[in-house]
């Protein structure tokens, strides 16, 4: 990261990508033991609710269908939330080489689980109403706010204000950020697409594999985010690793 007090470098595509599997490697089983806690249970009750809204004799029909389907959203947005500000935390730390503490980082995410919420929502309306419109100004949308978490995360930016920070560091840097997400969504949708394809037809086994390939990318793509979030940053401040660690550890 440039040394304790030295200006964090700005890096390339392949050095991101690099650097997060390097992390990766280093802190594996705090990153992995984080993202399972929560994907395991909520897959389940995610792949049992959906097999309630597809069972043909599952009384209400439509209606018991949309209602499942209403839950499924507003829990996964719940515990999802809950999940991205642990897993972002924690792989902050992990860049920073500082050690990772998976009680502490669900202690932190629930303390800042309705912010999380909020900024998710606010950029899911952003980018579903981009897509309404003309479909290319929601991609544009999508992507100009995706350091929004991390701006959060890390900067203990709320609301609007947190996708205002991603506006402002995107800009003049949005085909280098297309091209981190694009690569870092290829392989993690690779890896995830041939773990969960082991699981078949039968319901059980999709549960268990699409599980284990949600586990095994989610850090990844979680550190992609964080790494890009910082450079960014160093490409347009003189961002420090002392600076990024205050902002990372502040109570």
């Amino acid at each position: 990261m440039g040394g304790p007090g030295g200006g964090i470098p700005p890096k390339t595509l392949g050095e991101i990508l690099s650097a997060a599997f390097n992390v990766y490697k280093a802190n594996a089983a705090g990153l992995i033991t984080i993202v399972a806690l929560v994907v395991v249970p909520l897959t389940l009750v995610s792949t049992l609710l959906t097999q309630v809204a597809r069972d043909p004799d599952t009384e209400g029909g439509v209606m018991t269908a949309l209602l499942v389907a209403v839950i499924t959203v507003a829990i996964s947005l719940i515990i999802w939330s809950l999940l991205e500000a642990a897993i972002v935390r924690a792989a902050a730390q992990a860049t920073l080489g500082d050690p990772i503490d998976v009680e502490t980082s669900y202690r932190w995410g629930f303390r800042r689980i309705g912010s999380v919420i909020l900024v998710s929502i606010l950029v899911g309306l952003a980018v579903v109403g981009g897509l309404i419109l003309l479909v290319i100004p929601g991609l544009i949308f999508a992507v100009m706010l995706s350091v929004s978490i991390p701006a959060l995360i890390v900067e203990d930016r709320r609301g609007s204000d947190a996708l205002g920070r991603s506006w402002n560091l995107v800009r003049g840097n949005f085909w280098h950020v297309v091209g981190v997400f694009f690569v870092a969504g290829l392989i993690a949708g690779a890896i995830s697409g041939i773990i969960g394809a082991l699981g078949g037809d039968a319901w059980f086994l999709r549960w268990i594999f699409t599980s284990i390939g949600t586990i095994v990318t989610a850090p990844f793509t979680a550190l992609v985010a964080v790494l890009l979030y910082v450079d960014l940053r160093a490409r347009g401040e003189a961002l420090t690793a002392t600076t990024l660690r205050g902002e990372v550890s502040r109570p």
